[in-house]
């Protein structure tokens, strides 16, 4: 029943038995070995894994963030813009309403081009810096 083994170890000398006892203890012992390694490999995945998690997180996070405020500053610069753009049409539409007008009309062809009534007279004043060209 019970076989013996020798070891001939330099650092250990014995005999190991060999029968039921010492092989079931011996698989306990591997069984348990094995089970600590299956458990210590679970605890390093599961702390490992949800840290990549949050790591991953954290980054989408971030440049989530960054984008945002990107596009916040371009829509306040959009914003202005259309702002400016809004204001210059204002004008523009009043442009358009007084070049409707024809008594408007007829006061910038009298100013601009010297256009008179029948009857009218004009009289070209120079103004203040012809007056100090001349002087010169």
């Amino acid at each position: 029943m019970a076989k013996r083994h020798s070891s001939n170890d330099e650092q250990q000398n014995y005999t190991k038995l060999d029968n039921d006892y010492v092989r079931n203890t011996d698989k306990a012992i591997n069984r348990k070995a094995q089970s600590r390694k299956r458990k210590m490999r679970r605890i390093v995945f599961f702390a490992i894994v949800p840290v990549v998690i949050i790591a991953f997180l954290l980054n989408v996070l971030s440049n989530q963030s960054e984008t945002l405020e990107i596009k916040e500053k371009k829509k306040v610069e959009v914003n202005q813009h259309l702002t400016e753009l809004k204001e210059e049409q204002e004008i523009l539409n009043l442009k358009i309403k007084q070049l409707e007008d024809d008594e408007y009309i007829a006061k910038i062809l009298r100013k601009e081009y010297f256009l008179t009534k029948e009857g009218e007279i004009n009289f070209v004043i120079p103004e203040e810096e012809d007056k100090d060209k001349k002087d010169d």
